[in-house]
């Protein structure tokens, strides 16, 4: 790690309050500080506002957050601004990013024998050092969950919840949106977080994802044993991409018409590509869950597309499969290529 921070491959398995929740992870993260590649944050009346926002949609989250500040001796206000993050952008040199972009691969595929399989990689740059799997299990008022965390408090990036809901986040590099068009929302780290808590189908998350409002730029997939979608959300527009055959899949582009005029000026060739493989790779005829969970990690690891990548925003941190009826999930800590997948479980 260039800044020598080890990289947090740790697993939590807490029952109890979100502020219970908040605490532990305070406590057992190391002292946080702002990512020095991170944009500058927004005023603190938007931020403020942007809280406001999470209250509504989900009260005890911000208990969570406030534990965590607590349990970190961090003013909770100052943490706050600091992670309700509008540009996520990199600031690094542009030789440094080149023009591939982050490269977050989903694809959800729903088979002809009743399963549903799910593969995942989460790729940024290797700086982000928070990569925890955190199972959850709240005293009330919220679903039991299983989900991968990065680098901002209380946030979730990937997972599934008891209901056998899956949600992933895919950053989409678009030109940046003018003070004036970007209005309180939710932080991107905490849209699937919601989602997975509260909603007991994909067809409520993608509700839920279409109507709430976003400061960021990415799109969503959500998904459940019988439907999936993808949200491509931003500031100015938000819309819903149906899934026109068994296989729905999302890299770090947006697709929908109305969305296009958003895409930034960074190439898109390597998110397609990615893209065309999981579409064309990702069937097969496998009746077994064990086989497709296999098949799914096979997929994940191919370094051609590639959707399992090694290098700069392009390095896969994480990965996950998944099958939706069965509600198994496997994490794997690192590239999939050559870390093994752990199974995790919503039960005791």
């Amino acid at each position: 790690m260039e800044d020598g921070e080890i990289p947090d491959y740790r697993t939590f398995h807490l029952r109890g309050s979100h502020a219970f929740v908040g605490y532990e992870l305070g406590c057992a993260d190391p002292p946080f500080r702002m990512q020095p590649w991170w944009f500058p944050p927004p005023p603190p009346e938007f931020a403020r506002a942007c809280a406001a926002v999470v209250h509504e949609f989900h009260a005890h989250l911000s208990d969570e957050f406030a534990a965590y500040a607590d349990a970190q001796r961090l003013d909770a206000d100052e943490l706050w601004q600091q992670c309700c993050r509008v540009n996520l952008k990199a600031r690094l040199r542009a030789r440094d990013i080149g023009e591939t972009g982050e490269g977050c691969s989903t694809f959800v595929r729903h088979t002809p024998h009743g399963h549903t399989l799910v593969g995942r990689n989460y790729d940024y740059w290797p700086l982000q050092a928070r990569r925890q799997r955190i199972r959850f299990d709240p005293d009330c008022c919220a679903l039991p969950t299983i989900g991968a965390r990065g680098g901002v408090p209380c946030g979730r990036y990937d997972g599934m919840n008891a209901h056998g809901v899956f949600v992933s986040l895919h950053v989409v590099m678009t030109d940046t949106p003018l003070l004036d068009e970007v209005r309180p929302g939710v932080p991107f780290h905490l849209v699937g977080r919601i989602a997975l808590e509260l909603c007991h189908s994909a067809r409520e998350a993608r509700d839920l994802l279409r109507d709430m409002p976003h400061i960021s730029s990415l799109n969503y997939l959500v998904a459940d044993a019988r439907e999936s979608w993808i949200i491509e959300a931003d500031p100015r527009c938000v819309r819903v991409l149906e899934s026109d055959g068994p296989v729905t899949a999302a890299t770090n582009h947006y697709r929908h018409p109305d969305m296009l005029h958003l895409q930034g000026r960074r190439t898109k060739t390597n998110s397609q590509c990615r893209l065309d493989f999981m579409h064309e790779h990702s069937r097969g005829d496998e009746h077994d869950v064990d086989a497709l969970l296999a098949h799914a990690q096979r997929i994940m690891a191919d370094r051609s597309a590639p959707v399992c990548g090694a290098n700069g925003a392009l390095t896969t941190l994480w990965s996950c499969v998944a099958e939706l009826h069965t509600q198994r999930i496997r994490y794997a800590a690192g590239r999939p290529d050559v870390a093994p997948y752990e199974e995790l479980t919503t039960d005791d």
